[in-house]
């Protein structure tokens, strides 16, 4: 069952039947079905043209009813299209900009087949002409609708690129080439549902684009893969132009995102490039969005620390991490029995998360802890060996 049969229904059919000559099967050749079609069309104008000259009341009732539905429609149109320009408009890519961009997309040819199906409910025109006039309104229903979708996917890709300006410069010919697919298959859709509605046999149409599809995105299974992962970045923004990310052993400052690979700049220097499939098959930290970097660092006092100065390390820490600025304190505990030291843990946050300002904080508590401690009459404590000789005295082994 077609498009037009899914609308319409029995009535379409009873009104060919009883009007104009159908073939028992669809026309196997698309070119012979559209040809077919359009003599019907032509046959149908010629008689609604002679029905209107005929200067009959109800044909002239008829055209006017089209001609007064179309103004109406452009007139809505018109009046809808001023009052959206009077609304909040935040970009070309907001909800306001895509509303006008598709009211705008409201063509005179809808308005008039729109026109004639109204007219038609209303007052019933010959049965050829009516035939004609509903298949027709299919059709334009299809063009209609199909870059009405086409608008709509293009502006949902669109505006997330364009909201992120790294990813709008570095994905122009991939949303270039994202965007000729969408408008392929809106449009191949399209035309199956028009030749089906003109009489096509589309089975044998659609059995070889389905081979087809299949053949070629075998072949290019791996480039097709690409494609839609540099899609992914658009969409869901892991990471941007600029940004530094770690993966797998890896971690650099991306440089460029293509339609294929990612090209980024290693902290040591050189250019690395990866497919897009394979970086978003790794775990991705990106450490452009930590809003603070955790730092933890160890260090021991001596044995000969008393017991309870040793209690009041992580206080006295804690007080001195707090004076430093741009860091945060997090603990501090001891954390074993070294082998010449009493070892404690200490974690805090440097606020600024950049890696060279997050190392100049460490730095600064660092020595701001080697002041303090000392301060505090409390030894940094070093690898020591104590040495015990059988046969020696006391006296020796005090010495």
């Amino acid at each position: 069952m077609g498009f037009g049969d899914w609308i319409w229904g029995a009535p379409l059919r009873r009104l060919q039947e009883d009007s104009v000559p159908t073939p028992s099967e669809p026309a196997s050749d698309p070119i012979e079905a559209i040809t077919e079609t359009t003599a019907q069309a032509t046959e149908a104008a010629t008689e609604f043209v002679s029905w209107i000259g005929s200067g009959e009341l109800t044909a002239l009732i008829a055209l006017g009813l089209v001609i007064a539905f179309t103004t109406a429609q452009w007139l809505a149109r018109w009046a809808i299209l001023k009052g959206i320009v009077q609304l909040p408009r935040g970009d070309d890519y907001s909800f306001t900009a895509l509303l006008h961009r598709v009211v705008k997309r409201f063509h005179t040819y809808f308005m008039i087949m729109i026109a004639f199906a109204l007219t038609d409910a209303m007052l019933g025109l010959p049965n050829a002409v009516s035939v004609i006039v509903k298949i027709f309104f299919v059709l334009a229903a299809i063009l209609q609708i199909a870059e009405w979708v086409q608008e709509f996917a293009v502006s949902f890709i669109r505006r997330n690129v364009a909201r992120s300006s790294g990813d709008a410069r570095a994905l122009a010919s991939a949303f270039n080439i994202i965007k000729w697919f969408i408008s392929v298959a809106v449009w191949s859709v399209a035309l199956l549902l028009i030749l089906d509605n003109v009489g096509a046999d589309v089975t044998a149409l659609l059995a070889g684009l389905g081979i087809g599809g299949i053949a070629i995105g075998i072949a290019a299974q791996g480039v097709f893969r690409d494609l839609f992962s540099s899609l992914s970045i658009v969409i869901d923004k892991p990471f941007q132009v600029g940004d530094t990310v770690r993966y797998g052993e890896s971690w650099g400052i991306i440089e460029d995102i293509g339609l294929k690979t990612t090209r980024v700049r290693a902290k040591t220097g050189e250019q690395m490039i990866i497919s897009n499939t394979n970086l978003l098959d790794y775990e991705i930290h990106n450490m452009e969005r930590m809003a603070r970097r955790r730092i933890e660092t160890a260090f021991g006092v001596i044995y000969q620390t008393a017991p309870d100065l040793a209690e009041k390390v992580p206080e006295i820490v804690a007080e001195i991490v707090k004076n430093v600025p741009a860091v945060e304190f997090d603990r501090c505990g001891m954390s074993a029995f070294g082998p010449s030291s009493l070892d404690y843990d200490l974690v805090f946050y440097s606020l600024q998360p950049d890696f060279n300002r997050a190392m100049a904080a460490r730095s600064r508590v660092l020595l701001a802890l080697f002041r303090g401690l000392q301060d505090h009459g409390l030894e940094f404590a070093y690898p020591t060996q104590t040495l015990f000789i059988e046969g020696m005295s006391d006296r020796e082994k005090a010495a």
